[in-house]
C-alpha cells in the first residue's frame, strides 16, 4: 500500500474556556510552578487573610483571568500533626478550565484508498485542574478528563513532587511519558491540532507509571526516566500495547538568548517494552482525527516479545520563527528472530505573525503556548496572536515481510 494519493483538507476550530493563558496557575508542563509553589509556603496568610477572616480549614475561590480556588488551613493548627507535615500556611492552589475543540475535515481523494468522509466532530472536550502546594516538598498535581471523538479518556491524573533528594523530582500517576517534544507539548501548546503522524505511532502519550528526574543546574539541559505500564486506552495511540515498559528522554539548550527569543534545542529518547501476548501493532494515518488509518502493520504479523524504540529531536528559534523537527524508529523483533524497523520523521516550520516568542520550558524541556502581548477584546480593537505553522512528515511501516505501507 502506497498511500500517497489522498489529499487532505481539514479545518479546524478551537475554543479555550476560563481564560488558559492566565500566568498564574496552568499545567506543570507550561509554567514554572515549583518555584511559585515555594513562594506561596513562604508568603505567610497575611497576605491572604485577616486575622478577623480566618477559619480553621477554609476554601476559597476566586476569579482573574479564570477561576481559581484556594485550600488553607490556619496557624490555629500549629504544631499538630497536620501542620507538620504541610507547613504553617497555604496548602493548595489550583485552577479549573475546560477546552473545546472542534474539528471539521473535507477530503478529495483517488486511487484505492479507504474511503474518507466529510464530517463535523467535537475533537476535544476537556475538563481539568491543575494546581501546586506542598506536602513534604513543592508538589504540582493535575486531573483531566474528557471526550474525544465520541469516547471517554481520563488524560492526566499526577502528582509531582519537586525538590526531592538525589533524584530532583518524583512524578506518579497518569501523565505523558517521557519521549518525543511534540507528544509531551500538550494540545493547546502544538502549532496546529494534530500531532505529527510517526509522533502519534511511536510516541505512547499518557501512561501509567513513576518517573524522576527534572533539570540540570542553570536550566539548560533535563533529564527524566521513569517505568510505565498501559492504560485502558488513549486517544493519540497508535502503536503497540505493552505489560511494562522504561523510558528516557534528555535534553539540552546548544544555544541559548532568553533575551532575544534564541535559542537551539536538543533531545533524545528511548523506550523499551516488554509486549503483549498479541504482539506489537503499528498503524497510522494522516494528520486528521477525522480520517481513517492509511498504513497499518496489521494485528498479529509481529508476535516478538519487545519492541524499542529511539527518538532524536531538534529545534531552533529565533524570535517569533521557530523551526523544530525529530526522527524516530522502532526496532522489533518477531517469535521467529527475524528483526524489523519502522520509523518515521516530521519538520514544523511556524511564524507568529503578531510577534510573540513562544516561551520555552526550562524545567521541561519543552515549547509552551503562545501567549499573545494584547488579548481578544472586540471593545479594545485586539485580535491577540496569529501564527503560521506548516509540517511536512513521513511515516514508514514496511520493512521486509511486512509491508504495512508508507505515508508522506
Amino acid at each position: 500500500m502506497q498511500p500517497r494519493s489522498i489529499l487532505l483538507m481539514p479545518v479546524f476550530l478551537l475554543v479555550a474556556i476560563s481564560a488558559f493563558a492566565a500566568e498564574d496557575v496552568v499545567d506543570a508542563e507550561d509554567t514554572n510552578v515549583v518555584a511559585a509553589a515555594q513562594a506561596d509556603d513562604d508568603a505567610g496568610w497575611e497576605s491572604v487573610f485577616t486575622e478577623e477572616n480566618r477559619v480553621p480549614f477554609h476554601i476559597n475561590f476566586y476569579t482573574e483571568d479564570g477561576l481559581y480556588y484556594e485550600f488553607m488551613e490556619t496557624s490555629e493548627f500549629e504544631g499538630v500533626f497536620f501542620t507538620k507535615v504541610f507547613s504553617e500556611k497555604r496548602r493548595f492552589t489550583g485552577r479549573l478550565g475546560a477546552k473545546l475543540h472542534l474539528d471539521a475535515a473535507f477530503y478529495f481523494q483517488n486511487g484505492t484508498l479507504p474511503e474518507a468522509d466529510n464530517d463535523l466532530a467535537v475533537r476535544r472536550f476537556r475538563v481539568n485542574t491543575f494546581g501546586r502546594g506542598f506536602f513534604l516538598s513543592p508538589l504540582t498535581y493535575g486531573v483531566e478528563f474528557g471526550i474525544s471523538d465520541g469516547s471517554f479518556f481520563f488524560n492526566n491524573g499526577y502528582l509531582w513532587f519537586h525538590r526531592v533528594p538525589y533524584v530532583s523530582s518524583v512524578r506518579l500517576g497518569i501523565f505523558t511519558a517521557p519521549m518525543s517534544m511534540e507528544s509531551l507539548q500538550s494540545s493547546s501548546s502544538v502549532p496546529l491540532m494534530e500531532r505529527a503522524a510517526p509522533v502519534s505511532t511511536f510516541a505512547p502519550g499518557e501512561l501509567m507509571g513513576i518517573q524522576v528526574g527534572g533539570a540540570f543546574p542553570r536550566q539548560r539541559g533535563t533529564f527524566f526516566a521513569g517505568w510505565f505500564a498501559d492504560v485502558n486506552d488513549n486517544e493519540n495511540r497508535g502503536e503497540a500495547e505493552s505489560y511494562s515498559r522504561v523510558m528516557a528522554r534528555a535534553t539540552w539548550l546548544l544555544a541559548d538568548n532568553e533575551e532575544r527569543g534564541r535559542l537551539i534545542h536538543l533531545g533524545a529518547s528511548g523506550s523499551y517494552m516488554v509486549v503483549a501476548r498479541d504482539g506489537v501493532h503499528y498503524q497510522a494515518r494522516p494528520e486528521s482525527y477525522l480520517a481513517p488509518y492509511l498504513i497499518d502493520t496489521g494485528e498479529g504479523a509481529l508476535n516478538g516479545d519487545f519492541a524499542a524504540t529511539y527518538g532524536l529531536e531538534a529545534a531552533w528559534q529565533n524570535g517569533p520563527l521557530l523551526a523544530q523537527g525529530e526522527l524516530l524508529q522502532s526496532h522489533v523483533e518477531d517469535d521467529l528472530g527475524a528483526d524489523y524497523r519502522f520509523g518515521g520523521a516530521y519538520a514544523t516550520l511556524s511564524w507568529i505573525l503578531t510577534g510573540e516568542t513562544r516561551d520555552y520550558n526550562r524545567g521541561s524541556g519543552i515549547f509552551s503556548r503562545v501567549e499573545p502581548r494584547r488579548r481578544f477584546s472586540f471593545k479594545e480593537r485586539s485580535w491577540g496572536a496569529f501564527e503560521w505553522a506548516g509540517r511536512i512528515s513521513y511515516t514508514d511501516l514496511s520493512d521486509g515481510a511486512i509491508q504495512g505501507g508508507e505515508m508522506g
